[in-house]
């Protein structure tokens, strides 16, 4: 009686995270951010409110000019501290959301390619093509020596009609991989391009 003799199987790992793709904003940073930039965003409404009442006063004659201008003085300086304040932790906060969507979308582009290519292998063994060129790299041969008589042709050399065919054959599982690739990367530029205009 024959014993089957199991196919081994590769357990396929995922690529490393290009560092194109890791956050440069840390956890911490970004809980810092946003709580700073809920309480500036309080304190604005805050000064806004102060200001209102200032004019409201001026209005009804309860002050003069010069006293509302020396009384909103320091309002307006604390006005431009907290707007610079918000502007630059939201920019924190926006590209701390930019760099999460574009490592999610890494991720899914991660997930699809190794289920597709846990597929390829899968039904590779059950047909007669030979294993991508990446599986088997071919060895640069050295330079024969030449002598007097012609070497003899061995079973290595392949008609020029044979590759081409092959060539077909395997690039039709791959091309699906090919093009989810260039649609990831496109959305990976627009992204980049969306983080250096804000």
């Amino acid at each position: 009686m024959e014993e089957t003799v199991p196919v081994p199987t590769s357990k396929l790992q995922p690529f490393p995270v290009p560092d194109t793709i890791r956050k440069t904003v840390t956890e911490p940073d970004i809980a810092h951010a946003r709580n700073r930039l809920r309480v500036a965003n309080l304190e604005r409404d805050i000064i806004g409110d102060a200001l209102t009442k200032i004019y409201e006063a001026e209005a009804k004659g309860t002050i003069n000019e010069p006293e509302k201008n020396q009384m909103i003085q320091p309002y307006k300086n604390d006005l431009k501290r907290v707007d610079a304040e918000i502007d630059t932790y939201k920019k924190t906060v926006d590209l701390y959301e930019l760099e999460t969507a574009k490592e999610d979308l890494f991720k899914r582009f991660q997930e699809t390619f190794l289920d597709i290519q846990a597929r390829i292998e899968k039904i590779r063994p059950s047909t007669n093509l030979p294993a991508s060129a990446e599986a088997k790299p071919v060895e640069p041969k050295p330079a024969p020596a030449k002598t007097d008589s012609a070497a003899p042709p061995t079973g290595d050399d392949q008609s020029p009609k044979e590759k081409p065919a092959r060539e077909k054959a395997r690039n039709k599982a791959e091309e699906k991989i090919e093009t989810i690739r260039e649609e990831v990367l496109k959305a990976m530029e627009r992204l980049e391009q969306i983080e250096t205009e804000g």
